[in-house]
């Protein structure tokens, strides 16, 4: 989200990233830098500017990104006027200058000294950008897949020209920054992939194939596809490795189609040693991708290659995918990452506030932890705000200031679950419509879900049964008490789930916790 340099609201934290100032690509980046220096003055430019906030043209408007919401409001209060005269002088009386936050910027103060496994986005979802794959030295690509990112410094320096649809999928291209087992923080939650991920590494196409691992977001799943790249990048030089989210392998492939390349796909993406997707949830309703994206791994697995995938759920739980495609991911192992618990919360924010400039009291520390428990996220955000703050006053941390700066984010963070919340879940999990969900239908396909969403109402809202009932098709309070109680009695009795078809075998206390994390992660 950005917002206009005379907006009052924090921009959002997931913004999209920047070009770099030094390297923009911008032909007039000294004069953007030139005109900010001039309107905001030498001093506040060295201070605030230079340091700490970058800036470029895009899209006929100037935008400065900085690293966390403090600067970003500091910015807006202090200097919005003169922002505004700069984005007039460099595009005329209706140019607008832009204040967003550059999630980069966070990754990279914090990329030295993370320990935590810290999921990370890379440009792509909630904002429509498309996301970056990245792909070993040792691959041999095709001229469509060239402008892909690698981290050896040889492909840095190759100089053939990419092809411009194939640009436009790698924003970010050089600014990649991979993470390792080293900067990981281990525990219960997240102690069977850690472990699967390394033997993965260690052995590649040997054991655990695929190996699939889900968890809410920001568990770690993202940082663990990065350190086995990172390792079998490291101690097998020439392996053909692969790695891409989801969405990017979408991307690839609906051009492959559109340009009748897809001999050359499937060529580039069926002879990888290793292949790394996050995401797999992105291929819901997508039934060609699926079954391209199936046959890719079926043969790169009878190949002898090593896949790995990453999801926000359970591969019962991925109902709008092929069953052919889902219990491919079961016939291998599925680990499940857990939201941090208390001790790897306290071991995140003591390993992630030693790489900030600010100082912190153990009692603040401890109240971060206490506070921010549904992923590593959370806990980064909450340092960076904690740090920005430091940044300002130069006062140092304890848990009175934490508790000061905090608690807005802290009340924003645990903001109610809504009952259009719970639809949604179930909706989603459940492959039925909202409207399915009102109507009066019994079939067992509907009845089923139904019960469900009034039980976890119940349960996460503050919602009232009568509520409950008129939300759900009018139905009385009556209705909602005997669905509560239904559901409540199948958990206790260990039932299975006995639909749908793909989430059959599971318990029904297995599928509500699934379901509550879920609504726990669209509440975060």
């Amino acid at each position: 989200m950005t917002q206009p340099a005379g907006h009052d609201d924090f921009a959002d934290p997931d913004g999209a990233p920047a070009q770099d100032v030094a390297g923009m690509s911008e032909p007039d980046s000294t004069r953007i830098l030139e005109t900010i220096r001039g309107c905001v003055g030498e001093q506040n430019f060295q201070h605030w500017f230079l340091n700490r906030a970058h800036a470029a043209v895009q899209n006929d408007q100037l935008k400065v990104f900085v690293p966390n919401p403090f600067i970003l409001n500091w910015l807006q209060k202090r200097f919005r006027t003169a922002l505004s005269q700069a984005a007039q002088q460099l595009l005329g009386p209706s140019g607008q200058c832009l204040l967003e936050i550059d999630q980069t910027l966070l990754d990279q103060r914090a990329a030295s000294s993370e320990s935590a496994a810290v999921e990370t986005n890379h440009g792509h979802g909630e904002n429509n950008k498309v996301s970056q794959p990245v792909m070993s030295s040792a691959a041999r690509v095709t001229p469509r897949l060239q402008a892909v990112q690698s981290p050896s410094p040889r492909n840095s320096s190759e100089n053939q020209p990419a092809q411009p649809a194939v640009a436009e999928l790698t924003p970010l291209a050089g600014r990649r920054r991979f993470r390792g087992f080293d900067t990981l923080v281990e525990s219960e939650c997240n102690g069977m992939a850690v472990l699967a991920s390394r033997q993965v590494a260690a052995h590649p196409g040997q054991r655990y194939n695929p190996l699939y691992m889900f968890g809410s977001t920001g568990t770690g799943k993202t940082h663990l596809l990065e350190a086995i790249y990172s390792d079998i990048r490291r101690t097998r030089r020439n392996a053909n490795v692969v790695y891409l989210s989801s969405e990017a392998f979408t991307n690839y492939f609906t051009a492959a189609l559109s340009a009748r390349t897809v001999p050359s796909f499937r060529q580039r993406f069926r002879n990888v040693d290793v292949l790394l997707v996050d995401n797999i949830e992105f291929l819901d309703n997508k039934r060609a991708t699926q079954e391209e994206f199936l046959h890719t791994i079926v043969q790169i697995i009878e190949n002898g290659g090593q896949v790995v995938v990453t999801s926000d759920r359970h591969p019962r739980m991925l109902t709008k995918h092929r069953e052919e495609l889902t219990t491919r991911f079961m016939s291998g192992l599925v680990c499940r990452i857990e939201a941090p618990d208390e001790e790897l919360c306290v071991k995140v924010v003591r390993l992630l506030a030693a790489g900030l400039s600010a100082t912190f009291t153990e009692d603040a520390l401890q109240y971060v932890a206490r506070k921010c428990r549904r992923s590593v996220r959370e806990i980064q955000g909450a340092l960076n705000s904690l740090d920005g703050h430091f940044s300002l006053t130069r006062r140092r941390i304890t848990q009175a200031v934490a508790r000061e700066v905090l608690g807005e984010l802290v009340q924003e963070c645990r903001r109610l679950v809504r009952i259009n919340d719970v639809e949604r879940v179930i909706c989603e999990a459940f492959g039925v419509t909202a409207s399915e969900l009102r109507s009066k239908t019994r079939r067992q396909a509907v009845a089923c879900p139904r019960a469900f969403a009034m039980f976890l109402a119940r349960r996460c809202t503050k919602s009232a049964y009568r509520e409950i009932g008129n939300y759900f098709g009018g139905r009385d309070h009556s209705t909602v008490v005997a669905a509560e109680k239904r559901v409540q009695e199948w958990i206790d009795g260990g039932e299975p789930l006995k639909l749908p078809v793909t989430c059959s075998g599971r318990t029904v206390a297995d599928v509500i916790e699934q379901l509550e994390e879920r609504l726990m992660a669209l509440a975060s």
